[in-house]
């Protein structure tokens, strides 16, 4: 099965959050929460966005995590390697059509025909944009986190 990973699927809830807010902040905690997610996951991965300039932390009262870049500059493809890797559907496929990763690679009747596929994956990826998921959604739509001040009886 091809299928996006959790950290991925995270990064990409909290881009589009972070893009359907633009110049607000949020922390990993309240992310997680308007979405149910897990705490320590979300905050990985904020922490890895971050390392890689897609956010920026604040700190202090009114701090948390906001976009660094405009969404529509933002390639799914990209937030995709920079958390996973490169993109490789198969073992046998990669960028270079001619790796051969395979012992079966050099007499596969399927390689090329991956290959194209590869290809086209990883190009509507590079082609979908945050701004893009942004614009699938309604703001309207998603859930908001009220914080409530705890109260010591």
């Amino acid at each position: 099965m091809l299928q996006i990973t959790k950290r991925v699927d995270y990064a990409l809830i909290a881009l589009t959050h972070l893009a359907l807010h633009s110049g607000e902040r949020f922390s990993a905690r309240e992310l997680a929460e308007t979405y149910h997610l897990s705490r320590p996951l979300m905050a990985n991965v904020l922490k890895a966005l971050s390392k890689e300039d897609l956010v920026r932390s604040v700190r202090g009262t009114k701090g948390g995590y906001e976009l660094t870049l405009d969404p529509a500059s933002l390639p799914v493809g990209r937030v995709v390697e920079l958390l996973e890797g490169p993109l490789q559907i198969a073992t046998c496929v990669g960028d270079d059509p001619q790796d051969h990763t395979c012992a079966a690679s050099s007499v596969c009747p399927v390689k090329h025909s991956v290959f194209r596929i590869h290809v086209r994956i990883r190009d509507v990826l590079y082609a979908s944009t945050i701004a893009d998921l942004a614009q699938g959604s309604t703001r309207a739509s998603l859930p908001v986190v009220v914080s409530t001040p705890e109260v010591n009886a």
